[in-house]
């Protein structure tokens, strides 16, 4: 029977956006980043919280896809990151076409691989490579209104027993928590600006009522809104 060495396995994880996400040793400052057009750049801030080991870490910026290479350049793509160290990556417009008109989202992936201790080299050690995935908003300049307002004015109408959800306004809404008759929406998740999403709701209702929070631009939920649904 042959031996598999688990020094040589490396497996990836893919970990949820949480408030000042933490990849192993890793802490990134921001769980969702918004580019403003008039800004030459943005930071985003990394710590390696461990006491002894470096980590290697690698970004880029994709379009949804997980493929499409977004038209962003960050920088430092690739470094090393010592224990007890912060540095921020530079993320750049490039300057392709996006709408002028609306947000535009994309996701930045920062992938954290860990360092071999020199005291390991004869064990078989289980690596883990760590992948966080953060939204990345383009906002263009002049945009009407503001998220807050965005969240708050969300139209709600129920089709049979598909809740409509439609965001007139020109920002990108990303729920924390979606109610309909004080049953949670455990699948709402973002609704694309101008544009409508359709959830599913449980088949038995008592009321129209609707109630939602959103993520904040710091990563926060909003206050609570009130609503009804209107008929589909």
């Amino acid at each position: 029977m042959h031996r598999i060495s688990l020094m040589m396995l490396f497996v990836l994880l893919t970990l949820p956006s949480i408030n000042y996400s933490m990849a192993a040793g890793i802490q990134i400052g921001k769980t969702r980043v918004i580019y403003d057009a008039q800004k030459k750049e943005v930071a985003l801030p990394l710590i390696n919280k461990g006491s002894e080991l470096p980590w290697l870490i690698q970004s880029w910026v994709d379009s949804g896809d997980g493929k499409t290479r977004g038209p962003f350049i960050v920088t430092p793509p690739l470094f090393r990151l010592d224990a007890r160290t912060e540095q921020s990556l530079r993320i750049v417009w490039s300057g392709g076409a996006l709408p002028l008109d609306r947000e535009s989202l994309f996701f930045i992936n920062v992938r954290t691989i860990p360092a071999s201790d020199k005291n390991d080299d004869d064990k078989n050690v289980l690596r883990l490579i760590y992948k966080t995935r953060l939204k990345l908003f383009y906002r263009p300049e002049g945009l009407p209104g503001t998220p807050t307002e965005a969240c708050e004015h969300l139209q709600f109408s129920l089709n049979g027993t598909m809740l409509q959800v439609s965001n007139p306004s020109a920002y990108h809404i990303v729920f924390d928590s979606l109610y309909v008759s004080d049953r949670l929406l455990p699948n709402a998740d973002t609704v694309a600006p101008k544009s409508t999403t359709s959830l599913p709701v449980p088949a038995a209702i008592s009321s129209r009522n609707v109630a939602w929070r959103c993520i904040t631009d710091y990563g926060n939920a909003s206050e609570k809104f009130r609503g009804q649904m209107d008929n589909g």
